[in-house]
């Protein structure tokens, strides 16, 4: 009997019907959508912000460093370095995946001409052996938001590669020749490019890392690795007891916190340390988090739209429907299967909209992460039971004041109007 009269009632209020199922599906897609992103964009916002830059420096440990405005970093020559295999060993942990790209750096002072020039010796672009197969990084990859003119220098060819501010200091141009001198090397080059990086790496001079190393002397030693990984924020509270809650415990350490990342990675490369750009990493994390407030807060404003939308059109049908009801009350229908009808009737409405808004908002998703993050968003099927548990919410809170209105009605007098 309910389900015929539910059914009876739908089809007589199709327009009426169609606003609901519209407001619930645009609250809940919207909803939806910006769930989606919001459990792909830590990682997203990541990767983009990656592109400014390195994360993470490995050192040697003992070394000094003192990081500029431009994340440049000067260490202490003590007889302290790394080797070159330092690079593929980031590759070898546990924390390979989220190891992105990487270069090795070794710093030496020049002479060009008359001056003494800071240089930086470095892989451009390599193909590094890893357990997991060839990995392909450099500083190309590590920096792609650097713009150049011509080409990085080749790893086996004696080139270099200006700042743009040097290059303007010494008047060289593109593809001229210059002439380098270690402390007892000295080796005539080609400029392959000249870099706009900015900073005080505009006054840097960056040659092949085999040409470095020849020319100061240290075969087969790197000076620091710097690279970018993938990480989420540092938390607020301490690692969990490992005797009193070894569930936790071994949690938080599988998660990727930097200073987990720091501690696996340091025992890859005996003699190193990890060392995370701590103001950069929570930079992002800071950024990651007002972005998600925002999307939960445009989610909330998304949500109460669509129930006022609702309350709208359902009032608007009690009020069409005064006989009706007026009818039902005469006929001996108490007020809890009045109650019951116009739940049900906003429940039906407010499911099928639930996974219309489901599916609008998955696709919805996809073509925003497309198009900010060049990837597109893999549709989250656990959202699906989340998305008809909001529009059941809506529908109950929707319905709840065109009810009290019903159930007020005074049978004669609806049946006299």
């Amino acid at each position: 009997m309910l389900a015929r009269l539910v059914l009876r009632s739908l089809r007589a209020r199709r327009s009426r019907v169609l606003l609901a199922l519209l407001a619930v599906t645009l609250g809940t897609g919207v909803a939806t959508a910006l769930g989606t992103l919001a459990l792909q964009v830590g990682d997203d916002l990541a990767r983009t912000l990656r592109a400014a830059g390195p994360n993470f420096v490995m050192r040697p440990e003992g070394a000094s460093w003192h990081p500029d405005a431009t994340g440049g970093i000067d260490v202490a020559r003590a007889g302290v370095a790394l080797p070159e295999s330092a690079v593929a060993a980031l590759r070898s942990t546990f924390w390979r995946n989220n190891v992105l790209e990487a270069a090795p750096e070794l710093d030496l002072r020049l002479r060009v001409g008359d001056r003494l020039v800071d240089a930086t010796g470095t892989w451009f672009e390599r193909s590094v052996p890893t357990v997991g197969g060839a990995w392909e990084t450099g500083l190309a990859r590590l920096r792609p938001k650097w713009t150049k003119r011509g080409a990085w220098p080749a790893a086996d060819a004696d080139q270099v590669a200006l700042g743009s501010g040097l290059a303007r200091t010494l008047g060289v141009r593109l593809g001229g020749p210059i002439t380098i001198a270690g402390d007892a090397v000295r080796c005539d080059a080609t400029v392959s490019a000249i870099v706009d990086a900015g900073g005080l790496d505009d006054q840097r001079l960056w040659l092949p890392l085999a040409l470095a190393q020849s020319l100061a002397g240290r075969p087969g030693q790197v000076d620091r690795v710097s690279f970018s990984a993938l990480v989420k924020p540092e938390p607020r509270h301490s690692a969990p007891d490992p005797a009193r809650d070894p569930q936790g415990y071994e949690r938080y350490m599988c998660t990727a916190y930097p200073a987990n990342v720091a501690r696996d990675l340091r025992t890859a490369v005996p003699g190193s340390e990890v060392v995370p750009l701590t103001e950069l990493v929570a930079g992002e994390a800071g950024v990651v988090w007002r972005l998600n407030l925002l999307m939960l807060m445009l989610a909330l404003a998304a949500l109460t739209a669509s129930t006022l939308g609702l309350v709208s059109t359902t009032t608007a049908g009690v009020v069409e429907r005064a006989r009706e009801f007026g009818l039902m009350r005469a006929l001996g229908a108490t007020s809890s299967q009045l109650a019951v009808l116009l739940l049900t009737e906003s429940l039906i409405v407010a499911l099928a909209g639930g996974a219309l808004g489901w599916l609008l908002g998955t696709v919805t998703a996809a073509l925003i992460r497309g198009d900010a993050f060049a990837a597109p968003a893999a549709a989250q099927p656990l959202l699906l039971p989340a998305a008809l548990l909001v529009a059941a919410i809506v529908a109950v809170a929707g319905t709840i004041g065109p009810m009290r209105i019903a159930l007020r009605f005074d049978p004669i007098g609806a049946l006299r109007a």
